[in-house]
């Protein structure tokens, strides 16, 4: 029987957690880490399936992907590039998460990053009375919105409004970290514009890839803490 296309979805995302040694985290967690593979891969925004699946359980990545994506320069990309690299080193150096596919271990540890500066984007947004891919402020876990298969992503006019629309608990459970933005993120991401904003309640500061303490990834049963 031919299987659809939301099945072979969440079929990867099973096969992306064995391949990082943690299949027993919910799938939406390998889910989430291939999204960020495949957008890294092309050079833009999820679509399909992988875009409805971060409109429901991650939209603050989702607006930190788009966001790249919007901006059209390589040089965005290169610095989520160079997030994540900052984590394979920490792995790689203490031994940490041997797994068959250490980037995407490294990709995992970045999601919280990701969140926190996506949400960072949302509230800005929200502040400045602009659309935002919900229409409305909202936190990590909630929201949905189109199928995207027009091409205009969350943020466009083909959105839908659920803001203030109760939702279950998101599947993809991230931590609250600190985040250190450098001078080339600030200006990919369009967040160095604001003095009162160089820090948030989402943690997010000005000048430096990475905190000095290592990366913390999501907490999960058992895992890297």
């Amino acid at each position: 029987m031919t299987k659809t296309g939301e099945e072979i979805f969440w079929q990867t995302a099973r096969g992306t957690l064995r391949q990082i040694a943690m299949a027993w985290l919910d799938p939406a967690h390998g889910a989430a880490v291939d999204t960020v593979r495949w957008c890294l891969l092309v050079r833009s925004r999820p679509t399909h399936h992988r875009q409805r699946f971060l409109e429901k359980e991650a939209p603050a990545i989702l607006a930190y992907l788009e966001k790249l994506a919007l901006n059209g320069d390589a040089q965005g990309w290169r610095t989520l590039d160079e997030r994540i690299r900052v984590h394979a080193e920490i792995l790689k150096e203490n031994d940490m998460q041997p797994c068959a596919r250490p980037w995407l271990a490294a990709i995992w540890h970045t999601l919280p990053e990701m969140a926190a500066v996506g949400q960072t984007i949302l509230d800005r947004l929200a502040e400045k009375n602009e659309p935002t891919p919900r229409n409305g402020p909202f936190t990590s876990d909630t929201g949905t919105g189109s199928d995207g298969d027009d091409g205009k992503g969350s943020s466009g006019k083909a959105g839908s409004v659920t803001a203030n629309r109760p939702r279950p608990p998101s599947r993809l459970t991230l931590p609250i970290v600190t985040v250190t933005l450098t001078s080339a993120e600030e200006k990919a991401l369009d967040l160095g514009d604001d003095p009162e904003d160089t820090t948030t309640k989402n943690g997010i500061t000005a000048d430096g890839p990475e905190g000095s303490e290592g990366p913390a990834g999501p907490k999960s049963p058992g895992g890297l803490k």
